[in-house]
């Protein structure tokens, strides 16, 4: 598997902003709470970590590993 940093970081970030959208629509969020969200239970850090495969699918299946990754991490949405 690749890590994020062997793909152009502008691809990892547009990703990240895309999913972070559809994240904050799932939960009625703003954006800043959904970022400030999955920045503190870990999301972010599993979508860079994952760019490679999470990418390819759909998005709804990226938030339910969001979903899942953030409540290991303590989150409780």
């Amino acid at each position: 598997m690749y890590e994020a940093t062997e793909y152009p970081v502008e691809d990892v970030m547009e990703d990240a902003v895309f999913i972070v959208r559809k994240f904050a629509q799932q939960f009625s969020l703003n954006l800043r709470d959904a970022f400030n969200y999955l920045y503190k239970y870990q999301g972010l850090a599993f979508l860079q970590k994952h760019y490679g495969y999470e990418h390819t699918q759909p998005a709804y299946r990226t938030i339910e590993a969001l979903i899942e990754i953030c409540r290991k991490n303590g989150g409780t949405l």
